[in-house]
């Protein structure tokens, strides 16, 4: 069962990009898979095309993992970080971390039998105080319902973000997000028209809607899949921690620590 998502989005040091996707894909993804309370992970990064362009938003990757326990998974990453069983590339710029747990509320999935293979729509977003059962309501009862009949779109998912098991002490800025698995350019220029609807809403606080689109990078990859792996998979793993070597951050675990 999950219980949570971890929404991470990250960026590179500029002109260490390659080296940042060999890293998260090859060797830190399947690190943190081998954590208790993982289930599965995905990678995604900017989309050229964007329903919404949010001004300063310098964000290039989103990773999202599903989780079955978040306090054991956070509590993991803690003793881990930083050591042999969880290095930590110099290309990632971690001047800002992005690590949280996001818990459900609503999820609807047109074909749970069939694969998605392509891209994501990710909204954050931020109610008026004092107003957020009514948000929940209108949002989970209307907009999700609407939202699912845009075309391209195969499931979409309501969370909410709650300070539980959390990876990092900070707060998002955006205590709600929606998660949409879409295919095609049709479903990108649906969205188009999103930041209006959420707004007339009266609902959301001004700036209270950032609306971005993610490109694939990989597969869904499961536990199982890491824990084991193909002989190909295995190579490309190794491969990569040998191409990484000693070129690993040695200080910044400060920055984890239970919310």
């Amino acid at each position: 069962m999950i219980e949570a998502v971890l929404v991470v989005l990250t960026k590179a040091v500029p002109g260490l990009e390659s080296d940042m996707d060999d890293w998260y894909t090859n060797i830190h993804i399947r690190d943190a898979l081998r954590f208790r309370g993982s289930v599965t992970a995905q990678r995604f990064r900017w989309s050229a095309s964007q329903p919404a362009p949010p001004p300063d938003f310098d964000w290039q990757y989103l990773a999202l993992y599903d989780v079955f326990d978040p306090q054991r998974f956070s509590s993991e990453h803690w003793e881990n970080a930083l050591t042999s069983r969880m290095k930590v590339t110099e290309a990632i710029d971690d001047s800002v971390l992005y690590d949280y747990h996001y818990y459900p509320l609503n999820f609807v999935d047109r074909d749970p039998a069939v694969a998605h293979a392509e891209g994501v729509i990710l909204e954050q977003l931020r109610p008026v105080d004092g107003r957020e059962a009514e948000f929940r309501e209108w949002y989970g009862a209307e907009y999700l319902s609407q939202a699912m009949r845009r075309p391209g779109v195969k499931s979409g998912a309501f969370l909410m973000y709650r300070p539980e098991g959390q990876m990092i002490p900070s707060r998002p800025d955006h205590r709600y997000i929606g998660i949409y698995r879409v295919s095609g350019p049709d479903a990108v220029d649906a969205w188009r028209g999103a930041p209006a609807t959420l707004f007339n809403s009266g609902l959301l606080t001004e700036g209270g809607a950032v609306l971005t689109h993610w490109d694939r990078v990989t597969d869904r990859i499961t536990k199982d899949a890491v824990q084991h792996p193909t002989a190909a998979a295995l190579a490309e793993e190794e491969r990569a921690r040998a191409h990484m070597g000693d070129r690993v951050k040695t200080g910044g675990a400060d920055k984890l620590g239970a919310a």
